[in-house]
């Protein structure tokens, strides 16, 4: 059977897959457009299941917003290399329109839905690219916030690190200096009543254990212990670390009059345990 060279293109432009791919589906479907997508889609679908088990990585922390919602996600793929595609970022773009389109300001909030729609719209889209792209990506998080009666705004660091504020009132560079904060200290709280009593604990345990080992006497042992939990409370809250402009000054001097409402951070590929690959090795799963 010859193949319909206009039929041909429009596959490829609709699937983003190969031009061999493209033809052999147009034959098994005898040239009928629509028959070749379905058939395509439904065995694609299965081969990104089968992709969707392996470990995702890279990929990227990225922000969006608009005039109502501001969005930080992070998604991940298995490799840099397809993080870095035009075709993956047009994915993520593709994808934080949906969900800033949304209602839900988490994916956990999602998931937890009912709602089929954003879901599916979300999981088709994803499947495509999965199958375009040759390997998993997944959405692994995401934040979103309404714009209205606050402030907010986002930064993110070669879309591999990123963060996002809100404060009570508009201050451009100030929230964009706190981003930067956020996203190159990496503060564990916003003041001492937001640290994990556990954290605090855990790290007494630490010092105490140092302290023992020392021949010092018990009163002295309890100033150089509060010397370290105060030390400890001033690098890791974001209110009491040296202000990154300015390290004799602390955040909370510099906010003055503001305040800020909420802040999270996003590193990419944080807590997930990652497949060490050499270059022909990320080269070769490419092609697989």
């Amino acid at each position: 059977m010859s193949l319909d060279l206009e039929l041909l293109k429009q596959l490829r432009d609709i699937t983003g897959a190969g031009i061999l791919d493209c033809k052999k589906y147009l034959v098994r479907a005898d040239n009928i457009l629509d028959d070749a997508i379905k058939l395509m889609r439904s065995e694609e679908g299965i081969k990104a299941d089968k992709k969707s088990a392996r470990i995702a990585a890279e990929g990227v922390v990225y922000f969006k917003s608009n005039s109502s919602k501001s969005l930080l996600i992070e998604i991940n793929s298995e490799t840099d290399f397809v993080a870095r595609a035009d075709d993956f970022l047009s994915y993520v773009n593709q994808t934080c329109e949906i969900i800033i389109s949304s209602p839900y300001n988490s994916l956990v909030a999602l998931m937890d839905s009912s709602d089929d729609a954003v879901k599916n719209s979300l999981e088709e889209l994803r499947k495509n690219y999965v199958t375009k792209l040759g390997e998993n990506i997944q959405v692994r998080r995401f934040h979103c916030i309404d714009n209205l009666e606050k402030f907010v705004t986002g930064y993110t660091h070669n879309n591999k690190i990123g963060a996002i504020v809100t404060l009570a009132k508009e201050d451009e560079q100030l929230s964009k200096d706190i981003c930067m904060q956020i996203v190159a200290s990496n503060p564990l709280g916003l003041d001492e009543k937001s640290l994990d009593e556990k954290l605090l604990e855990n790290e007494k345990d630490v010092y105490k254990a140092e302290l023992d080992k020392i021949d010092k006497k018990d009163d002295i042992k309890r100033n150089i212990m509060d010397g370290k939990v105060k030390k400890f409370i001033s690098d890791n809250t974001l209110l009491n670390q040296p202000y990154i402009k300015d390290g004799s000054l602390s955040l909370k001097k510099i906010i003055k009059d503001n305040e800020i409402i909420s802040y999270e951070r996003y590193q990419l590929g944080e807590g997930i345990e990652k497949k060490q690959e050499d270059f022909a090795d990320e080269v070769y799963s490419q092609i697989k």
